[in-house]
């Protein structure tokens, strides 16, 4: 497996397990007796659908120009983790 497909594989389960996290804080939101309007969720799906899309584009990239994309994916799926930290707080 070469470094591009390491990436990925690496990237897609990221992307996957943050799939699952907003859907649990999704439920523990919607089973919470408090109105909890600090928790906003739907921003954080809007980037996990563009990592989802830079993935693809990852995906569709040649070899010599997948690096451009990795940046740009760290990033968004770094912010998306610390959305998620913040959201999961209110749960401890």
């Amino acid at each position: 497996m070469d470094e591009k497909e390491k990436y990925r594989a690496k990237i897609e389960a990221r992307i996957v397990q943050i799939g699952e996290t907003i859907n649990e804080i999704r439920t523990k939101k919607e089973q919470s007796l408090k109105n909890l309007p600090e928790i906003r969720v739907d921003s954080t799906i809007q980037k996990h659908k563009a990592a989802k899309d830079k993935l693809e584009e990852l995906r569709r990239s040649d070899e010599s120009d997948w690096q451009k994309f990795k940046a740009e994916l760290d990033n968004l799926v770094n912010d998306i983790d610390e959305d998620l930290r913040q959201s999961l707080a209110y749960f401890g």
